[in-house]
């Protein structure tokens, strides 16, 4: 009976060990599992300030950017809209032909301005706000004018990537000389401005269906260079097809740029 009752202690006192040690095995590994979620939380909050840190800096880099294009174009802008203007105070006689062509400058200046402060005011630039503005611009260039028709077209929006200010301003930028070349020297019945998402670029179309432009002036001349030296500047391509039957235009920046 003793052996019997001791036997049974032994079970007994070897169960609830055995118990305790499992729930030991559980806790710790409850522990464990706790501890694993915490590190791979603090790694990822880790990485998001990292990232963060990088875009602002990314950022700060793009403001500057856009600062100096500010400066710099409008300095020479306004020194040669002084020096005209000086110049027609000296004949006394203004010319009305000049006088338009200054409005015309002034005009454009205030634009550029104007887009290059709408630029440095945003914290982000999505694909929607940008077309949003595009379009806008060319509907003011367009409001007194029946021909050229214009044919504006937005495609993949819903995907609405976040672009970059120095991006977003090329592109608009762009966008001002191709048209304003179509407007002046093309002779097109029709311009069609095309803003696409492409998996993981952008692309800017701007096509008339004019008199093309002669090898010359494709070389060198209607500020292609400038178009490109942009497109460049943001790791883009810059393509230019023009014959007898019109020009195209196409700008492809890559969205990570």
């Amino acid at each position: 009976m003793v052996m019997t009752d001791m036997l049974s202690n032994v079970l007994s006192w070897t169960y609830q060990r055995m118990q305790y040690l499992n729930k030991k095995v559980e806790v710790q590994a409850s522990y464990n599992s706790l501890l694993q979620t915490l590190v791979e939380a603090e790694q990822q909050r880790h990485i998001a300030e990292l990232k963060a840190l990088q875009l602002e800096k990314e950022l700060q880099v793009q403001r500057e950017k856009l600062g100096r294009d500010l400066h710099d174009g409008f300095g020479s802008q306004l020194t040669h809209l002084i020096s005209r203007l000086e110049l027609l105070a000296y004949h006394k006689l203004p010319d009305s032909g000049q006088l338009l062509r200054l409005s015309e400058f002034t005009r454009e200046m205030n634009n550029t301005l104007r887009e290059t402060i709408w630029l440095l005011d945003q914290k982000e630039i999505t694909l929607e706000a940008l077309g949003a503005r595009l379009h806008g611009l060319l509907l003011k260039v367009w409001e007194d004018r029946e021909m050229p028709v214009l044919n504006w077209q937005l495609l993949n929006a819903d995907e609405n990537p976040i672009l970059m200010p120095l991006m977003a301003m090329h592109l608009l930028r762009i966008s001002q000389e191709a048209t304003n070349n179509a407007l002046k020297y093309a002779g097109s019945t029709q311009v069609v401005v095309t803003l696409e998402v492409c998996q993981t670029n952008i692309s800017l179309t701007i096509t008339d269906n004019g008199h093309g432009l002669g090898p010359e002036a494709a070389i060198n001349g209607f500020g292609l260079s400038n178009m490109r030296k942009r497109a460049e500047e943001v790791q883009g391509t810059f393509l230019l097809d023009s014959d007898t039957s019109g020009t195209r235009i196409k700008v492809m920046l890559p969205l990570n740029a």
